[in-house]
């Protein structure tokens, strides 16, 4: 019998209904892939999948990981203070070239003028193959935080390519349908 993921349950989607806002989760999940992926009913499980309350992370604080090919393209996260939910954070990782295209300046230009909305990293993992970077930000009412001025759906769509057409999708095993198909279903 082959291993069931806790992540991959409808006990876990269900416990997100219960400890956390499922409608904006479900929402922010639903801009990465409107952003990132072409075509998300005909790509998923073999292209990206969504796991619910997966164990990575710090302690186990995410809400969801959207894998794309053989790595994560973004997450949903909390911010804990004293012990209590106080937020979410939303981190996308994006093809570093595009976004420096697309906004024609250098990745410490928009480091520098992005510093007090946008955490930006290295994405570290090897099949990114150094062009990927991360960034991260607050999700507000039912969006990520992003600037309007910081086009990261193009820069995120680049790199989602890059990755479905390198690898399929290797995290299917931790996909959830109940959560996959509430993300679909939000129009």
């Amino acid at each position: 019998m082959p291993r069931t993921y806790p992540s991959a349950t409808e006990e876990n989607y269900s416990k997100l209904k219960t400890t956390h806002d499922l409608n904006l989760a479900v929402q922010v999940a639903r801009s990465y892939l409107d952003a990132a992926i072409a075509h998300p009913q005909d790509t998923i499980v073999t292209g990206w999948s969504i796991s619910c309350l997966p164990a990575t992370g710090a302690a186990g604080r995410r809400l969801f990981t959207i894998n794309v090919g053989a790595v994560e393209g973004a997450y949903m996260g909390t911010i804990i203070e004293g012990g209590v939910v106080d937020g979410y954070i939303m981190t996308v990782y994006v093809d570093r070239h595009t976004l420096e295209k697309a906004t024609g300046q250098s990745l410490a230009e928009l480091e520098r003028q992005f510093a007090d909305a946008v955490i930006f990293d290295k994405a570290t993992h090897a099949m990114f193959k150094g062009r990927a970077i991360s960034l991260t930000t607050e999700v507000f009412e039912s969006e990520p935080a992003f600037p309007d001025e910081l086009p990261w759906q193009a820069a995120a769509a680049a790199l989602a390519d890059q990755l479905m057409n390198e690898s399929n999708c290797l995290y299917a095993r931790y996909h959830n349908q109940w959560l996959a198909e509430a993300v679909l279903r939000m129009n």
